[in-house]
């Protein structure tokens, strides 16, 4: 089995990330950085491919048998680039901006055919989030475990059917009547629950609703650096269909990590759109609009702030596929 993430985006990427069945991976960096090419990173074991990687100045993904590949060739040098690589049951997609123009961007969308992570992979990740820690090597260690903490939300909403907690849903004669999403408040418990098991065993704190002085972030953790003591980690949740949704991640959120004076800190999106919650139209593309807001975020932000997207959504049931 070989496991490897490049040490430069080790902490900000994890291992759970890259083996959920649709994701989007994203980042930015400059073309003259690219030029002695290498792994991004790399993911084999039992019938199972996944890696990103620069040859001869080409962005290459493969995921098993579908491979995607993007020339970088054009672009002048030293020109700041974003990259989001996506994949999803059917298809990969990869797409680099290298300006704010809509025509200053490369994309490349291939088919592919549905992918399960071997079990054994699975199992690793999992068990690895609950090996007991009581202090922490480094801030970017901490923050890797809190990622880590974080993506396993949606693979539990997924496996127990459990977005109902996230509702407030009325009945009437055994028939739901009514059902509207649960503010960022209402919502605090039923994640403190989903993560606690996690962040027990990992020696981190969590404070819901932190009083700043400021105003209310929604978590705040804590844990223990070698060397430093108390280390912060501020997380802030917000509904998709909000108005605030973009300020919380520009504004919001770096000033409590300012206030707080923490290394790292992550924006959570509530994202209840589907069946019972139809987008607007300013609102049908809000996680590419809140992924490319972040990517155009000044440092240190663009670097500390990472978005997680929680799909609370009822599913579609297998009869109306």
């Amino acid at each position: 089995m070989i496991f490897d993430i490049a040490p430069q985006i080790r902490g900000y990427l994890t291992p759970a990330d890259l083996l959920i069945s649709e994701g989007t991976f994203h980042f930015t960096t400059e073309k003259n950085q690219l030029l002695q090419g290498g792994y991004i990173f790399q993911i084999q074991g039992e019938g199972f491919i996944f890696n990103l990687s620069i040859q001869n100045l080409n962005l290459v993904v493969q995921r098993n048998e579908t491979v995607s590949v993007l020339s970088l060739d054009k672009i002048p040098e030293k020109t700041k680039l974003g990259f989001f690589i996506m994949w999803s049951y059917s298809e990969l997609t990869l797409i680099c901006k290298y300006g704010k123009k809509e025509e200053e961007q490369l994309k490349s969308v291939v088919p592919n055919s549905p992918i399960a992570p071997p079990n054994n992979l699975l199992k690793w990740t999992r068990l690895n989030n609950l090996i007991p820690t009581k202090e922490y090597e480094s801030a970017e260690a901490f923050r890797t475990k809190i990622h880590s903490c974080l993506t396993t939300i949606n693979e539990k909403i997924e496996e127990s059917g459990g977005f109902y907690p996230f509702w407030n849903i009325s009945y009437k004669k055994g028939k739901i009547v009514n059902r509207q999403p649960k503010n960022e408040i209402e919502v605090q418990p039923i994640v403190q629950c989903l993560l606690s098991d996690q962040m027990l065993a990992s020696s981190i704190e969590i404070i819901p609703e932190f009083k700043g002085g400021i105003g209310n972030l929604d978590f705040l953790f804590i844990g223990q650096v070698n060397n430093r003591g108390s280390v912060y980690f501020c997380a802030e949740f917000k509904n998709a269909h909000s108005e605030k949704i973009l300020d919380g991640l520009t504004k919001q959120l770096p000033a409590y990590i300012k206030n707080k004076k923490a290394d790292y800190g992550a924006y959570c999106v509530l994202n209840y759109f589907g069946e019972w919650l139809k987008p607007s139209e300013k609102t049908k593309n809000i996680e590419f609009e809140i992924k490319k807001t972040r990517l155009s975020m000044e440092r240190p932000f663009v670097d500390t702030i990472r978005v997680f997207n929680f799909n609370l959504a009822k599913p579609i049931s297998a009869s109306k596929i």
